[in-house]
C-alpha cells in the first residue's frame, strides 16, 4: 500500500504587493485594537458606576479580543529586494522605512498605547474599588480601619464604637 503526501506550496507575495499586505494586516490589527479600546471604555465606565452586571459582560468581551489578539499568528512578507519580513520588529522596520506605511504603523502604535494606558487606569480602579469595599467589611464587622494602634503582643488594642467595647 503506497500512501502518497500532498504537498502544499505556499507562494510568497509579490514584491509589488507588500506593501498592500503591510497595510491589510495593520488594518487587521487597528480594528482589533480599536474593539479592545471601546471594551476598556465601557469597563471603565462600569467600574465607575458599580455596574456588576454590565462588568461581567464587558470582561467576557475583552478576554475575547485580548485571545483573538494574542492569537493572530505574524504572516511572512518578503519585501521588493528580496528581505524576508518575518516579525513584528521586521515589519516595523518595514513600515518606518516607507513613507506610505509609517503613519499607518504610527497610528496602530498609538492606539496599542492608549490601550494599554487605559487597562493601567482600569486596574486602579478595581483597586480602589477593593480597598473601599475591604474597608467597609471591617467597619461593619467592627473593626476600626483608622486605628492603627497595637499592644506589645502585636494585636490591636480595643476599639470602643458607641458604648460597646469591640476587640478586633
Amino acid at each position: 500500500m503506497t500512501t502518497q503526501r500532498a504537498t502544499i506550496q505556499i507562494s510568497s507575495p509579490a514584491p509589488q504587493h507588500i506593501e498592500q499586505l503591510c497595510l491589510a494586516v495593520m488594518n487587521s490589527w487597528l480594528q482589533d485594537y480599536q474593539a479592545l479600546f471601546d471594551v476598556l471604555n465601557s469597563e471603565q465606565a462600569a467600574l465607575e458606576k458599580r455596574d456588576f452586571n454590565t462588568l461581567k459582560q464587558v470582561i467576557a468581551d475583552k478576554n475575547a479580543i485580548i485571545k483573538k489578539i494574542n492569537g493572530q499568528k505574524f504572516p511572512p512578507f518578503i519585501d521588493h529586494k528580496g528581505l524576508q519580513i518575518t516579525s513584528l520588529s521586521g515589519l516595523k522596520n518595514y513600515c518606518q522605512n516607507h513613507p506610505s506605511l509609517s503613519q499607518n504603523w504610527s497610528n496602530l502604535m498609538q492606539l496599542v498605547e492608549k490601550c494599554c494606558l487605559k487597562n493601567e487606569v482600569n486596574a486602579r480602579l478595581i483597586e480602589l474599588i477593593s480597598a473601599s469595599s475591604r474597608r467597609v467589611f471591617n467597619i461593619i464587622r467592627g473593626i476600626d480601619p483608622d486605628n492603627n494602634l497595637y499592644n506589645s503582643q502585636g494585636d490591636r488594642t480595643t476599639v470602643r464604637h458607641f458604648s460597646n467595647s469591640i476587640s478586633a
